[in-house]
């Protein structure tokens, strides 16, 4: 070896320990020179703590990823709740979901629909309270549509892709909408049943293995604030 080579090496060999590729190098040039016949447990003992290293490093990217997920997510519906408790009529708040409430959450559609009831379908001053909304559902169509005819289907919140039959919600845009999350609203003492449903062009906006604790919360408060005006 070159002596300047060789005093550069031990000047700098805390360097090298450090340098994952120098120190990869190094044991496998030490490999060749051992021959076939001789098995270095060091070395597969290094490589299997590697692959271990590579593994856990994978593992901590995902859990932050996830975290910073859930962050995002959290900020995000508060400042539509907040959104929610600025509006002072029914129409104002129909308005917002397709507007603001969409850009807040990054989505493409909402849809709040109510089924048919008693209360309001006795008074047509009820059902004036809310001119925006285009459509009243029967009776029952919202755990048929959530259970997507499943028998024994009990969730009231489920995330998903887009089903067929969703153009029931969505009109005509459902045939870009690739994924959903869907809530059951039981709205004021009357207990009238709705659904709000958050759809996106993207598949992965809304899967099963997403926590549906945010969604829950956000229903709670549509509930609460929507029987002001309902009851």
């Amino acid at each position: 070896m070159d002596k300047k080579l060789r005093e550069e090496i031990l000047e700098h060999a805390h360097e090298i320990l450090n340098d994952e590729i120098l120190l990869s190098a190094l044991i496998e040039a030490g490999d060749k020179n051992l021959g076939s016949k001789i098995v270095d447990l060091r070395s597969i003992a290094m490589q299997k703590m590697d692959g271990e290293l590579k593994k856990l490093k994978r593992s901590n990217q995902q859990v932050i990823a996830t975290a910073y997920e859930n962050l995002v997510g959290m900020k995000q519906v508060h400042h539509v709740v907040l959104k929610l408790l600025e509006k002072t009529s029914f129409d104002e708040l129909i308005t917002i979901l397709n507007t603001e409430v969409c850009d807040i959450l990054k989505v493409d559609c909402i849809k709040l629909a109510l089924e048919t009831h008693s209360s309001l379908k006795k008074s047509g001053k009820n059902v004036s309270n809310f001119p925006a909304l285009s459509d009243l559902y029967p009776t029952n169509f919202v755990d048929t549509y959530i259970s997507q005819g499943k028998n024994n289907y009990t969730d009231a919140i489920v995330l998903r892709p887009t089903p067929k039959g969703s153009e029931q919600l969505y009109g005509k845009m459902s045939k870009h909408l690739k994924s959903e999350g869907c809530i059951k609203l039981k709205i004021g003492n009357e207990k009238i049943i709705g659904i709000l449903a958050i759809a996106s062009k993207e598949k992965e906006k809304f899967t099963a293995q997403q926590g549906v604790e945010l969604l829950k919360f956000m229903g709670n408060v549509f509930e609460r604030r929507i029987s002001h005006w309902l009851n």
